[in-house]
């Protein structure tokens, strides 16, 4: 079997070996039980996937033991994408092991799962940490109390700023809090030069979403490229009929299970389509702000963490003097002043902490990238 096995991999072997050998005994409700959670592993790996390909990849497999599953018991299934396993069964034949060694190779090629994020790993942003508690997070940990209430779960949020503040963070956030499956969609996942290719890889997403039976939270970065306004000038018909795709995957015309939370950024909102910005899909709007003095000294003090440091060092002096840094640029700062002392040591063979100057020396080279211009115009959006 090629490839190293995570513990995550081994666990779906071994619940794919479950499975089968109860298959082997007759016990449909304990394979069932299996190839379930295997089902449930396999697209939360599916959405930890950087590549598209490998997101469907998958996320196909996750849903063939899906369909196992409802064949095991008695339910209908699509047979345009039923696994071998589920046509078996629902044809009466006896059951094999499902796709067995394709489904162990699988598990054995992926690599480890990068670590999630939770809001205390994001600094500042309280207000928008509790907004979003408030939306999606409280709902889906307290479903009868949101029942008690009249409330229903659902509806987008919509996150706006400055490039470099950390929007795609604070949704990767939501799903850690959650403990549930993260997608992130790109542009690039979908935008396709050939007729009706875009629509179709955009249905195939939501579709492969809508098969976390634990729920996901969706999120679509960038989405002024695929939700632009259809009243711009140079809006073209494969835009329109692109943009009009996400509308009906957004209103569930397909249907959306509960536990599916929708989340996109963007750093031009006046540019959306206002259909967009309508209930139940990104009427709710969060400013992601530049980070505050608080917030500007957490993430100086992450950044160089790590590596030598002086004693002196005013952490309060310097959150003050980067006023107007968005969490990139405060990257770029530290990755700079941690370059100079490093050009010692590897050029002079003399090791010294990164100290005042070296912060002074990089200041001197960078600068805040949101204008004052673009600060106003993103407060005013909010209004």
């Amino acid at each position: 079997m090629a490839g190293s096995q995570d513990e995550f991999a081994q666990r779906v072997v071994a619940l794919i070996d479950a499975g089968n050998t109860a298959l082997g005994r007759q016990d449909r409700q304990a394979a069932a039980a299996s190839f379930a959670r295997a089902s449930e592993l396999l697209f939360r790996r599916a959405a930890a996937a950087e590549s598209y390909q490998d997101k469907l990849r998958l996320a196909r497999r996750a849903r063939q033991l899906l369909d196992s599953v409802q064949a095991l018991k008695g339910e209908s299934v699509d047979g345009q994408r039923s696994g071998f396993v589920a046509d078996r069964i629902a044809s009466g034949g006896s059951a094999p092991p499902p796709v067995d060694e394709d489904a162990r190779q699988l598990a054995a090629d992926l690599a480890p799962a990068a670590p999630g994020v939770r809001f205390a790993d994001i600094a500042g942003l309280d207000e928008v940490k509790e907004t979003l508690r408030l939306r999606m997070i409280y709902p889906a940990r307290n479903p009868a109390a949101l029942r008690r209430y009249g409330l229903t779960m659902g509806g987008g949020m919509l996150l706006y700023g400055p490039p470099g503040t950390g929007k795609t963070m604070v949704a990767r956030a939501v799903a850690g809090e959650l403990d549930t499956p993260f997608f992130a969609i790109k542009p690039s996942d979908i935008l396709s030069q050939y007729y009706g290719q875009s629509e179709a890889r955009l249905a195939e997403l939501f579709t492969t979403v809508r098969g976390c039976s634990h729920g996901a939270v969706v999120f679509v970065d960038e989405i002024d490229a695929i939700g632009a306004s259809r009243s711009r000038g140079d809006a073209s018909e494969p835009s329109r009929r692109l943009l009009n795709q996400l509308l009906n995957e957004l209103d569930g015309v397909h249907g959306r299970p509960a536990g599916l939370l929708f989340l996109a950024a963007t750093n031009e909102p006046w540019l959306l389509d206002p259909a967009l910005l309508r209930p139940p899909r990104f009427s709710e709007k969060c400013y992601i702000q530049l980070p505050d003095p608080t917030a500007r000294r957490k993430l100086l003090e992450l950044r160089l963490s790590g590596c030598p440091l002086a004693d002196n060092l005013d952490w309060d002096g310097w959150s003050q003097r980067t006023e107007g840094f968005s969490g990139a640029d405060l990257v770029e700062l530290c990755e700079r002043a941690k370059q100079l002392p490093f050009r010692e040591a590897i050029l002079e063979g003399r090791e010294r902490p990164v100290g005042h100057a070296d912060l002074e020396q990089a200041l001197s080279r960078v600068r805040p990238s949101v204008s004052a211009d673009s600060l106003k115009r993103y407060e005013e959006f909010g209004t």
